[in-house]
């Protein structure tokens, strides 16, 4: 018995290809010439000559519609999903026969304060749709600082850099079936060794250091400003470069402890308006009340006091050391290692911060670290 023209076959589904189906088929005549000129040439921007195939079931209203390549027919998806209430698709509905390729990202941040909201914005320059998975936890339910995402690429074989900073924090993505990446210049197709490409422009001849072109926001990709100073950042609950949260948290009821007087850092700011300087100096001087009450006053001779250190616009401590390195060598030499740690992580050079993260590639015993560390410092101009 022959096949009837009105059948339609199980929906096989072809690459580059869209189904049209109209929601009541009056005219087939008319049907067929509304959706080649007004859906697909006039609403989807496609020629004739674009269209590889059309295999109709007039009488269903049903027309399948096969490009000539994969570029139309992602030209063709991206306007039906910008423009899904259009009134010339009135009385239509058009799908693809493939839903875009998702892929499964997973985000691993080396530091649990960056902020998701810019991590999704990186990510969203390389994919047209991207839905939060939520946060990997491990066994314990412990959040391991990473992501995960579903994502549609912007373009086939465009992908989102395996790692990419936000400040001085790395950020490495997985995916599976990556291909090749460069830790180095950022670009996917080979490894770091060997690699001679600039880190910033991406070209040869020149070192990163020597690179004539200027230095560029890891965050927005434009010149003239770094990460810190990024006007297209927004003030978030949490802030990257700092590692600490912006909100007023409420002040520990603990007893306060007696501290050794401070001088004020680049990232502390004026020391004289904190509640804590302030409470151990009243303590100090109830102390020296009561001595001078009890003791006998003996006068000694006056000591030239010590010029007080001080914090420049650039965040050079100024005082009687004649480097900037020397200076900011003296200040840190006697901190903790995670005051150094956190001091670090809001360093605005990032040439000097790769001469730093070189000497902890190196290795070795916390204390030689920490040595060298401080002695990079120590030798800076």
């Amino acid at each position: 018995m022959a096949a009837k023209d009105d059948v339609v076959p199980v929906f096989a589904r072809v690459k580059n290809s869209v189904r049209v189906v109209a929601a009541d088929p009056l005219n087939v005549e008319k049907s067929l010439i509304y959706v080649v000129q007004v859906i697909l040439e006039e609403f989807g921007r496609v020629s004739k000559s674009e269209i590889l195939a059309i295999q109709d079931y007039p009488r269903r209203g049903i027309y399948d519609v096969t490009f000539e390549g994969e570029g139309v027919f992602h030209s063709f998806v991206r306007i039906l999903e910008e423009n899904p209430a259009d009134p010339r698709l009135s009385g239509f509905k058009v799908f693809p026969h493939f839903a875009e390729e998702e892929i499964f990202l997973v985000v691993k941040t080396y530091s649990p304060f960056v902020p998701l909201k810019e991590i999704k914005t990186v990510l969203g320059r390389y994919c047209k749709k991207l839905t939060f998975g939520g946060k990997i936890l491990n066994e314990l339910g412990i959040w391991t600082s990473k992501y995960r995402f579903k994502v549609v690429l912007e373009k086939k074989g465009m992908y989102p850099p395996a790692r990419f900073q936000l400040g001085t924090v790395n950020i490495d993505c997985f995916f599976s079936g990556m291909p090749e990446f460069c830790r180095r210049c950022k670009q996917y197709g080979h490894l770091a060794d060997g690699c001679v490409l600039c880190q910033n422009c991406g070209k040869t001849g020149h070192e990163f250091k020597s690179c004539p072109l200027p230095r560029k926001c890891n965050f927005c990709f434009q010149g003239g400003h770094l990460y810190a100073a990024c006007p297209k950042r927004k003030p978030e609950e949490v802030d990257v470069a700092l590692g600490k949260l912006l909100k007023p948290v409420e002040q520990s009821q603990e007893p306060l402890v007696p501290l050794e007087p401070l001088v004020a850092s680049p990232d502390m700011g004026d020391l004289s308006a904190s509640p804590v300087m302030q409470s151990s100096s009243e303590n100090v001087s109830d102390v020296s009340s009561h001595t001078s009450e009890t003791m006998p006053i003996i006068k000694r001779k006056k000591r030239e006091k010590n010029k007080p250190l001080q914090v420049t616009q650039s965040g050079v401590v100024e005082g009687e050391y004649k480097t900037r390195g020397e200076r900011l060598y003296q200040f840190w030499k006697v901190k903790t290692d995670k005051e150094i740690q956190d001091f670090l992580s809001t360093w605005s050079d990032e040439e000097e911060l790769d001469g730093v993260n070189e000497c902890i590639k190196e290795g070795g015993e916390i204390k030689i670290v920490r040595n060298k560390v401080l002695k990079y410092i120590r030798n800076l101009k």
